[in-house]
């Protein structure tokens, strides 16, 4: 049988969307770590929501721009991340040769023949659209070129992120063939101010990636 597709929500900022996503079978939570963003948590926010993480329940993916080494190091071990999502400027090797699972982000359609992995490879691949504030803007990707990046990095695991929601996410997986999906304003509440999401937007989204496999 075909592997099955991932589902991600992304910028969960309340126990009750954390619940939500565990109840309902989302594979992986990503925790906002960067002050930049509206979903943002400090870590002692971010550590009280992991208190009530269920287990076993979805993988707890920190997310960050630019961090410190330092940065990376105390929130992996306050929240027992599962992985880290790395967006930013900095160079990502250092951060790759940590040993701790990671996300390299690749944001806007750079040449495919660029497209190299960092070493140690990461577990997962993302493609993001390029936009102002790292993600979470509702900006699809250009999902012709993501079709062809997913391609070119086969065999690894890609994600794709970008203005998913439970509107064109069959779309999505169809046109683009990813591994998973990675979802933050298409799976909140209408008029979020702080990453509330919507239970049956997140059920939507578990729906479709259920009834895909690659």
């Amino acid at each position: 049988m075909a592997p099955r597709v991932g589902l991600k929500i992304c910028g969960v900022t309340r126990a009750e969307d954390l619940l939500a996503c565990a109840e309902l079978g989302v594979d992986a939570v990503g925790l906002n770590l960067w002050p930049g963003s509206r979903r943002a948590l400090t870590l002692d926010q971010a550590s009280a929501l992991v208190e009530r993480w269920p287990r076993p329940g979805p993988e707890r993916i920190g997310v960050f721009v630019d961090p410190t080494i330092d940065e990376v190091m105390r929130a992996t071990e306050a929240l027992a991340l599962d992985a880290i999502q790395l967006h930013g400027d900095r160079p990502i090797e250092p951060y790759a040769a940590l040993g701790i699972p990671y996300l390299w982000v690749v944001r806007g359609t750079p040449p495919l023949a660029e497209l190299r992995p960092p070493t140690p490879a990461p577990s997962r691949i993302l493609l993001d659209a390029a936009v102002a504030g790292y993600g979470g803007a509702g900006v699809r990707t250009d999902w012709v070129w993501a079709k062809a990046a997913v391609a070119a990095l086969a065999p690894a695991e890609v994600w794709l992120a970008g203005g998913i929601t439970p509107a064109n996410a069959a779309s999505a997986l169809a046109e683009v063939g990813p591994a998973g999906l990675d979802v933050a304003s298409g799976a909140e509440r209408e008029g979020a101010r702080h990453g509330e999401k919507d239970r049956d937007r997140i059920a939507a989204l578990v729906a479709i990636v259920r009834a895909h496999r690659r």
